[in-house]
């Protein structure tokens, strides 16, 4: 047997060693990579120790109230003839964290008459607004006075949810702020002209002594109606801005 030839080696012992060593440390480092998935091998990190506070506001406005001396909204306006007129004093108070835009007016009706419908013969309506409370019963603005709507009823039914824009105020202030608002309602006297003969309304008869008593009204009558009326104001966000801390 030729023992040289079964224990035959190509190469030194020495760089056996060495790609041995290379075998060994590549199978370590596929297992360090293995277990620290991917994962960086080095971090940093930097928070701030006390917590930075970050809320969102409210915009709201209270139930509106009367001002002392007026019955408010709960105030009956009954028996109005054509150029009569009748006025409450308001307070909304915006009780909210943050001012508002875009002041707005709009009504709306339990039942629909020649009241809220017609818009030349039927109710109209003017808002004021105060820098003070008003002053009642005397119904006075002892600062200053704007007219932020003057329009009819019916305009303010029709407006619906998006309602008629004030004008002379064009937005309110934050927390705490009270709008001082005058509602005055009257029936125009120019356009109604009715005649009722022996407890019925014209009809365009003769009477003697008095004459041809002219046509029934167009539109029918604007007498003898009631109207229930809820008087909704919205304001509205003010534009998002971009504030540096």
């Amino acid at each position: 047997m030729n023992v040289k030839s079964i224990f035959s080696f190509k190469g030194s012992p020495t760089s056996i060693a060495v790609k041995t060593s290379i075998l060994v440390v590549a199978a370590l480092i596929g297992t360090g990579a293995v277990t620290q998935g991917a994962s960086a091998t080095l971090d940093s990190i930097s928070y701030n120790s006390t917590p930075q506070s970050i809320s969102s506001g409210t915009l709201k406005f209270d139930t509106p109230t009367a001002v002392t001396g007026s019955s408010g909204f709960t105030a009956t306006f009954a028996n109005m003839n054509p150029g009569d007129t009748r006025t409450v004093g308001i307070e909304y108070t915006n009780s909210g964290t943050n001012g508002g835009i875009g002041l707005a007016l709009s009504a709306g009706v339990a039942a629909s008459n020649n009241l809220s419908s017609d818009a030349s013969r039927g109710l109209q309506v003017v808002v004021s607004s105060c820098t003070v409370a008003w002053t009642y019963p005397a119904g006075t603005c002892g600062g200053t006075a704007t007219t932020v709507i003057a329009t009819s009823l019916n305009a303010l039914v029709s407006a619906s949810a998006n309602g008629i824009a004030f004008t002379g105020i064009t937005s309110l202030a934050g927390a705490g702020t009270i709008l001082h608002l005058q509602f005055a309602v009257g029936l125009p006297n120019a356009t109604n002209n009715e005649v009722w003969i022996n407890g019925g309304i014209q009809n365009g008869q003769v009477i003697p002594g008095y004459g041809t008593a002219g046509a029934t009204p167009a539109g029918g009558t604007i007498t003898g109606l009631t109207s229930s009326v809820t008087w909704v104001l919205r304001e509205r966000q003010a534009t998002g801005v971009t504030t540096n801390g």
